[in-house]
């Protein structure tokens, strides 16, 4: 199923491509570290409708958790292995792989036939075998979507883009503690990287290429 997608739509930005094709067998949703405990309000509500998209046209959903493999976290680097989620007391969550901290929260809980990474790293390709897993799936384009934006899927997005993926980062899917920076990371993607789109207009555009004349508007809302 080929189609033409608006892409970077900045007239300001002399090396802007108005327009893709893509083809949706050759598509995938990257859900980036939507774990426990929920509250990520409408993300979460937006994910769901991603996944459940996804899922009902029988593309691809893949789900990445983040944590550290042992108990100790020597399997880090040392300097995220000492850092990473600690408070000032040096306290700090849990994300043991294994852990129900690390788990992928109830509602977007995958399916037995989709593939879940575990990383204990920032982007998803620096700790797993996802490029690997990408190319055995002949994947050309990735929605992500999760949090955090500035951390996590930002990384990861821009790996994917410089490993020349198609890459949609979708706004009013991906969380972070600050507006300030979600809003900066966006509009540094959307510039020269990719291209940011909300969940209500992807979920459209898609439609129109799955069937033309229809509309996932209502499914959407």
């Amino acid at each position: 199923m080929r189609g033409t997608i608006a892409w970077q739509t900045d007239s300001t930005w002399p090396h802007s491509v108005p327009e893709l094709e893509i083809d949706l067998d050759h598509t995938a949703l990257l859900v980036v570290d939507m774990q426990n405990p929920d509250h990520y309000g409408e993300v979460t509500d937006n994910c769901e409708k991603l996944i459940g998209f996804f899922r009902d046209q029988g593309m691809e959903n893949i789900f990445v958790r983040v944590g550290y493999f042992l108990e100790d976290r020597r399997d880090m680097h040392p300097k995220r292995a000492q850092a990473w989620l600690r408070s000032g007391d040096g306290t700090g969550k849990t994300m043991l792989k294994g852990h129900e901290n690390q788990a992928i929260i109830d509602r977007l809980t995958p399916t037995g036939s989709e593939m879940v990474i575990d990383k204990n790293s920032t982007s998803a390709f620096n700790s797993t075998g996802l490029e690997q897993y990408l190319h055995a799936r002949q994947i050309e384009t990735l929605y992500v979507c999760g949090m955090a934006t500035n951390h996590c899927v930002d990384n990861t997005a821009r790996g994917a883009a410089d490993r020349g993926y198609n890459v949609v980062m979708v706004n009013d899917a991906c969380w972070d503690p600050s507006e300030r920076l979600h809003e900066a990371t966006m509009r540094a993607f959307r510039r020269a990287l990719g291209t940011v789109k909300d969940t209500a207009e992807l979920l459209t555009e898609l439609d129109g290429i799955v069937s033309p004349g229809a509309t996932a508007q209502g499914d959407a809302q």
